[in-house]
């Protein structure tokens, strides 16, 4: 019987090691990342373009809701590969879903009746596609690849520079003129990183405050642990102590450092209107220097109908030549109440409770005062 053991195992050495060397050959991984592709999607991802135009897998292959129907994907840097029910490799539409997440949804954007000279023009979303884009989406692709245009090029800020871009259903275009006349003139957004990171989060946002899902590209995920985000969904938001007051041309906001001692100093932000988009609000951060029974220093009294302000707010306005003029005069008394606070990973949410609005303030200057939904 013993004499028998080595025929079989070259028997199955013969069948199985081919197969094992097979199977190793369809599956490539990545140490940057620490994820591999294999299978269809990595017979996808190499025959089109690969590493230059997906980028690197940022998550292993597994079952997911995309679409409304349930699929095996894999997220990469600027994409997201879905294998179909019958077998076919297929992108996601990542640029309609993160215009959708910006709560700016495709629809909303202006539209054309017809083409421009040397452009193509797609009347089923009112669309026009002009070069550079227009070579790239042919040659690379094309429909199937990237849909049909959502937007018209436009300028949008990214990454603290402002490119050309135009969103088609499943990607972002974006002109580099510092690559003029080289193959990277046209890039892909990184869609894939940032909208698996914010849909990532979005289960946290809705059930905890819903207004911050409306927001959460600006905010992006909740800080907390675990036992926060049982208090949080328990109890609400974390108290703070706030004072809130209105001014000609923007506000004041009064905090005491984010639920600090009873004593510690508090911070002022000044709120003015962005003067290029009139729903947002432009901020700047100052200590509170102001001691009880310390003079605020204004001297000139107010137009009729309108205040000076007073206290900590009197204080900065009548010392701080820029914010008096950015702001104004006092238009109402401050309000000082109790409001809630909650940190995000690029800003913050605060409560303001008997308006029933939150601030939502990113960290790069740009905020926002909106209606609890």
């Amino acid at each position: 019987m013993n004499r028998f053991i080595p025929i079989l195992f070259l028997i199955l050495s013969a069948i199985l090691i081919p197969q094992s060397a097979a199977a190793a050959s369809r599956e490539q991984c990545f140490r940057e990342t620490g994820y591999c592709i294999s299978g269809p999607i990595l017979t996808y991802w190499t025959r089109n373009g690969g590493l230059s135009t997906f980028g690197f897998p940022i998550s292993a292959q597994r079952t997911e809701m995309a679409e409304d129907r349930m699929l095996t994907v894999q997220w990469f840097e600027r994409d997201r590969l879905e294998i179909q029910a019958d077998g076919r490799i297929t992108a996601g539409r990542l640029g309609a879903r993160y215009l959708e997440l910006q709560g700016r949804p495709w629809q909303s954007f202006p539209t054309v009746a017809q083409a421009a000279p040397g452009c193509a023009y797609f009347a089923i979303t009112g669309h026009q596609v002009c070069e550079p884009f227009l070579s790239y989406w042919r040659t690379r692709g094309g429909l199937e690849r990237f849909g049909y245009p959502i937007t018209e090029r436009f300028d949008e800020e990214i990454e603290g520079r402002v490119y050309p871009v135009q969103y088609f259903e499943r990607r972002r275009m974006e002109c580099h003129a510092e690559l003029a006349g080289t193959p990277y003139e046209v890039l892909l957004g990184r869609l894939g990183a940032v909208v698996m990171a914010i849909d990532g989060c979005v289960p946290l946002v809705i059930e905890c405050e819903p207004t911050a899902y409306a927001y959460r590209t600006l905010l992006g995920c909740p800080l907390a642990t675990s036992r926060e985000l049982v208090l949080v969904r328990e109890i609400g938001l974390r108290e703070v102590p706030i004072a809130v007051q209105r001014f000609e041309r923007g506000m004041m906001l009064w905090v005491r450092q984010f639920g600090g001692a009873a004593m510690s100093p508090g911070e002022i932000f000044v709120f003015v209107l962005d003067p290029v988009d009139p729903q947002r609000l432009i901020w700047q951060r100052f200590a509170d220097e102001w001691s009880e029974g310390v003079p605020t220093g204004i001297a000139e009294p107010p137009p009729a109908g309108l205040y000076a302000p007073e206290r900590g707010f009197g204080y900065l306005w009548g010392r701080n030549a820029d914010v008096r003029a950015r702001l104004g005069w006092d238009i109402e008394p401050e309000r000082g109440e109790t409001g809630g606070y909650w940190r995000f990973q690029r800003g913050f949410l605060l409560s303001h409770p008997s308006t029933d609005r939150v601030f939502i303030v990113n960290d790069g200057g740009v905020a926002y005062y909106v209606a609890r939904r």
